[in-house]
Protein backbone atom coordinates (compact mmCIF):
# COMPACT_ATOMS: atom_id res chain seq x y z
CA UNK A 1 0.00 0.00 0.00
CA UNK A 2 1.43 3.35 -1.03
CA UNK A 3 1.15 6.56 0.94
CA UNK A 4 -0.79 9.24 -0.94
CA UNK A 5 1.08 12.46 -1.82
CA UNK A 6 0.16 15.53 0.15
CA UNK A 7 -1.31 18.45 -1.73
CA UNK A 8 0.69 21.64 -1.04
CA UNK A 9 1.81 24.64 -3.09
CA UNK A 10 5.36 24.65 -4.36
CA UNK A 11 7.67 27.19 -2.75
CA UNK A 12 11.32 27.88 -2.23
CA UNK A 13 13.36 29.21 0.66
CA UNK A 14 14.10 32.37 -1.29
CA UNK A 15 10.54 33.62 -1.54
CA UNK A 16 9.68 36.85 0.25
CA UNK A 17 6.90 37.11 2.76
CA UNK A 18 4.17 39.46 1.53
CA UNK A 19 3.95 42.67 3.51
CA UNK A 20 7.12 41.98 5.46
CA UNK A 21 9.52 44.00 3.32
CA UNK A 22 10.68 47.21 4.96
CA UNK A 23 11.83 49.90 2.52
CA UNK A 24 15.44 50.87 2.99
CA UNK A 25 18.57 51.54 0.96
CA UNK A 26 17.99 48.49 -1.23
CA UNK A 27 14.65 49.88 -2.49
CA UNK A 28 15.17 52.46 -5.19
CA UNK A 29 13.53 55.82 -4.66
CA UNK A 30 12.77 57.90 -7.73
CA UNK A 31 13.51 61.60 -7.32
CA UNK A 32 11.80 64.21 -9.49
CA UNK A 33 10.94 67.87 -9.28
CA UNK A 34 7.42 67.39 -10.61
CA UNK A 35 5.82 67.98 -7.21
CA UNK A 36 8.13 70.90 -6.38
CA UNK A 37 9.71 69.50 -3.22
CA UNK A 38 10.44 71.88 -0.39
CA UNK A 39 13.41 72.31 1.97
CA UNK A 40 14.71 68.96 3.14
CA UNK A 41 13.28 67.09 0.14
CA UNK A 42 15.50 69.11 -2.20
CA UNK A 43 18.44 68.39 0.10
CA UNK A 44 17.63 64.67 -0.21
CA UNK A 45 17.66 64.98 -4.00
CA UNK A 46 21.00 66.78 -3.93
CA UNK A 47 22.50 64.20 -1.59
CA UNK A 48 21.18 61.33 -3.74
CA UNK A 49 22.76 62.90 -6.83
CA UNK A 50 26.11 63.23 -5.10
CA UNK A 51 25.92 59.62 -3.89
CA UNK A 52 25.11 58.45 -7.40
CA UNK A 53 27.86 60.32 -9.22
CA UNK A 54 30.72 60.51 -6.72
CA UNK A 55 32.42 57.78 -4.72
CA UNK A 56 31.90 57.77 -0.95
CA UNK A 57 35.44 59.02 -0.37
CA UNK A 58 34.93 61.80 -2.92
CA UNK A 59 31.88 63.33 -1.21
CA UNK A 60 33.46 66.10 0.83
CA UNK A 61 32.63 69.77 1.22
CA UNK A 62 35.47 70.77 -1.11
CA UNK A 63 33.86 68.91 -4.05
CA UNK A 64 30.37 70.37 -3.59
CA UNK A 65 28.95 72.38 -6.47
CA UNK A 66 27.24 75.19 -4.56
CA UNK A 67 26.18 77.10 -7.70
CA UNK A 68 24.45 74.05 -9.17
CA UNK A 69 22.78 73.28 -5.84
CA UNK A 70 21.33 76.79 -5.57
CA UNK A 71 20.08 76.68 -9.17
CA UNK A 72 18.37 73.36 -8.44
CA UNK A 73 16.80 74.67 -5.24
CA UNK A 74 15.49 77.75 -7.06
CA UNK A 75 14.02 75.61 -9.86
CA UNK A 76 16.26 77.11 -12.55
CA UNK A 77 17.60 73.70 -13.62
CA UNK A 78 16.23 70.18 -13.55
CA UNK A 79 17.69 67.14 -11.80
CA UNK A 80 19.03 65.97 -15.16
CA UNK A 81 20.85 69.29 -15.62
CA UNK A 82 22.21 69.05 -12.07
CA UNK A 83 23.65 65.59 -12.73
CA UNK A 84 25.05 66.80 -16.05
CA UNK A 85 26.72 69.67 -14.20
CA UNK A 86 28.22 67.25 -11.67
CA UNK A 87 29.61 65.10 -14.47
CA UNK A 88 31.12 68.12 -16.23
CA UNK A 89 32.56 69.59 -13.04
CA UNK A 90 36.26 70.01 -12.46
CA UNK A 91 36.02 67.83 -9.35
CA UNK A 92 34.64 64.86 -11.27
CA UNK A 93 37.25 65.25 -14.02
CA UNK A 94 40.10 65.59 -11.54
CA UNK A 95 39.02 62.71 -9.29
CA UNK A 96 37.91 60.22 -11.96
CA UNK A 97 39.19 61.03 -15.44
CA UNK A 98 42.70 62.20 -14.58
CA UNK A 99 43.42 59.32 -12.21
CA UNK A 100 42.09 56.35 -14.24
CA UNK A 101 42.69 54.76 -17.62
CA UNK A 102 40.16 55.33 -20.39
CA UNK A 103 38.71 51.84 -19.90
CA UNK A 104 38.27 52.27 -16.17
CA UNK A 105 36.76 55.73 -16.63
CA UNK A 106 34.21 54.34 -19.10
CA UNK A 107 33.35 51.59 -16.63
CA UNK A 108 32.92 54.15 -13.81
CA UNK A 109 30.67 56.37 -15.95
CA UNK A 110 28.47 53.50 -17.12
CA UNK A 111 28.09 52.21 -13.57
CA UNK A 112 27.38 55.57 -11.96
CA UNK A 113 25.36 57.30 -14.67
CA UNK A 114 23.50 54.42 -16.32
CA UNK A 115 23.42 52.20 -13.22
CA UNK A 116 24.67 49.05 -14.93
CA UNK A 117 27.88 47.28 -15.78
CA UNK A 118 29.31 47.47 -19.30
CA UNK A 119 27.86 44.75 -21.51
CA UNK A 120 31.24 43.60 -22.74
CA UNK A 121 34.76 44.73 -23.57
CA UNK A 122 33.65 45.96 -26.99
CA UNK A 123 31.37 48.52 -25.35
CA UNK A 124 34.21 49.75 -23.14
CA UNK A 125 36.49 49.94 -26.17
CA UNK A 126 33.93 51.85 -28.23
CA UNK A 127 33.35 54.47 -25.50
CA UNK A 128 37.03 54.79 -24.60
CA UNK A 129 38.22 55.81 -28.08
CA UNK A 130 39.27 59.49 -27.88
CA UNK A 131 37.14 61.74 -30.03
CA UNK A 132 34.26 59.26 -30.16
CA UNK A 133 31.96 61.55 -28.18
CA UNK A 134 32.92 64.70 -30.06
CA UNK A 135 31.92 63.44 -33.52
Amino acid sequence: MTIPLLDYPLSSQNQRVKGFEVPGDEVAKIYTLQNLPQGTEVDEIVWACYRQIFNEQQIIAFNRQVNLESQLKNGQITVRDFIRGLLLSDSFRRLNYDTNSNYRFVEICIQRVLGRYPYNNEEKLAWSIPGFLTN
